[in-house]
């Protein structure tokens, strides 16, 4: 977002000690995750279309398998 413009200097406050996102630059931060989260890839296992928030989900069914010792976990790997 920062090489894109989206985002610039101006989107920030700075104190003596901190530097704040302003409620608009956060705003722009949150669509743009939304945004992002809603786009789909196809999954190589699944052989259809997911969307970023559901693979996650995904990643998070797997893990609860792996901690209650029924499967070994095996990350998702990107492939491209």
């Amino acid at each position: 977002m920062l090489n894109k413009h989206i985002i610039t200097e101006d989107d920030f406050e700075k104190d003596a000690n901190f530097c704040y996102m302003k409620k608009a630059a956060r705003q722009k931060v949150l669509q743009a995750y939304d945004l992002r989260m809603k786009e789909t890839i196809k999954h190589r296992d699944l052989g259809r279309n997911v969307s970023y928030r559901h693979l996650i989900r995904l990643e998070c069914y797997k893990l609860v398998k792996h901690l209650m010792n029924d499967k070994e976990y095996e990350a998702f790997k990107i492939w491209w």
